[in-house]
């Protein structure tokens, strides 16, 4: 069997796409809605902040540095670094973004009861990272 038709068989397709924030983004989706990314970023940018509603997503470092930011119930901004050879869960419900520092590599992974759609902005967090200083992070 062709690598096309078994994809179509088990409904998996590709999906990759080059971002405003210089990411490149590399990956897989099932029509179940869960997926694998691997993404590099050229220039070291955050993404968008969001939540998923049903998604649980791991993020693996492959090579580099990321900060994810999420914020608690009271608001506060909680930055988190991660490295080469770390890697977290954001759950469900949770607010967050990912900010990659220029040349590192993730792996993300998104599983769970969903669909494609389920990707809801979050303005309030983009507002809250918006005056950070992440070289002094990384």
């Amino acid at each position: 069997m062709e690598e096309k038709e078994v994809a179509t068989q088990y409904g998996v397709k590709t999906n990759f796409r080059l971002m405003p924030n210089g990411e490149a983004r590399l990956g897989l989706v099932a029509t179940d809605g869960s997926s694998y990314t691997r993404t590099v970023n050229q220039t070291g940018a955050w993404q968008n902040s969001h939540y998923h509603e049903k998604y649980q997503e791991v993020y693996i470092v492959q090579t580099g540095k990321v900060v994810l930011a999420t914020y608690e119930a009271n608001d506060e901004l909680k930055l988190t670094v991660y490295q080469t050879g770390d890697y977290f869960v954001v759950p469900a419900r949770q607010s967050h973004n990912i900010y990659q520092e220029a040349h590192a590599v993730t792996h993300n992974v998104k599983f769970g009861d969903s669909e494609p759609t389920d990707w809801h902005a979050d303005e309030q967090l983009d507002r809250l990272i918006a005056g950070v200083d992440v070289q002094t992070l990384v």
